[in-house]
């Protein structure tokens, strides 16, 4: 993958909050990823069009859709996603925020979200960014203030009371929650059923799996079908197109990809070495 090719680049600070903007030449595959572990970051398309962009989320499947302008991504700290990307020119705004300036709040996972609102904070922000007038500076932090509300209010949530007093997950849930995953490994599981299953909002489900199994429930989802796989190459003379559907992978080329990157060998290469 060749390195990034930013054309242009411009940071601004705001109640609290970075916002860097910038415009990359993509003709070339580019590689991005996303992840910080103290502060939350929050990436809005502002402009330029892509031809291809594949996703990899830590709390979800594999997604290979087209964004629109004002679409917007929500990765919370500690968590990880990464885009392979092509197209001409690409132009976002990075806003990084650090994990507990929002106060006593949970940043919920968001992908591609449209958000015409945050994409015209954003915009005005930068319209004014390098300007020292009063009237700059007064709507610079009036943007930057209702941004910081509106991120609040959209993208995090705050758990009840009664569920502050239970964010781990009990040995009885743990189980149940391991079963489920092994005896669905081929189906589309979804945080929503998950955290249902624990009796849990999706926020705090994702807190409590993360502390009961250190890793994500997509991280541990795909790691157990990677496990399956393998097994099936070794004991199994199934064609590598049907061990790739009977684990839940939506492609054969999404399995080869993501089974080299975690195992170190194609499937047929593992086979063989068997």
């Amino acid at each position: 993958m060749k390195p990034r090719i930013v054309v242009g680049e411009r940071s601004v600070d705001s109640r609290g909050m970075s916002l860097r903007f910038a415009t990359e030449r993509i003709e070339q595959p580019a590689d991005w990823c996303c992840h910080d572990s103290s502060r939350h970051l929050i990436y809005v398309h502002r402009h330029g069009e892509l031809r291809s962009m594949e996703t990899n989320l830590d709390w979800g499947p594999t997604d290979r859709t087209l964004p629109r302008i004002g679409d917007t991504w929500v990765v919370p700290a500690g968590v990880r996603c990464t885009s392979v990307v092509t197209g001409d020119i690409s132009g976002f705004c990075e806003i990084s925020i650090p994990e507990n300036a929002l106060g006593e709040v949970v940043h919920v996972p968001r992908r591609k979200h449209h958000d015409p609102l945050i994409l015209q904070l954003v915009t005005k922000i930068r319209s004014v960014a390098g300007r020292d007038d009063a009237l700059a500076r007064l709507l610079l932090d009036s943007a930057g203030e209702t941004l910081r509300l509106l991120i609040r209010d959209t993208y995090t949530t705050t758990p009840p009371a009664t569920e502050s007093e239970r964010d781990t997950l009990p040995p009885s849930a743990r189980e149940s929650i391991v079963e489920f995953l092994e005896t669905s490994l081929e189906t589309d599981i979804n945080l929503e059923s998950l955290a249902h299953l624990a009796q849990m909002s999706v926020a705090t489900f994702i807190k409590a799996f993360r502390g009961a199994f250190h890793t994500t429930p997509y991280q541990f989802l795909l790691d157990r079908r990677i496990d399956r796989a393998k097994t099936l190459l070794s004991s199994t003379r199934l064609p590598i197109t049907e061990i790739s559907a009977a684990v839940g992978f939506s492609t054969p080329n999404h399995f080869a990809t993501t089974f080299r990157q975690r195992v170190g060998l194609t499937p047929r290469d593992f086979r063989r070495g068997r």
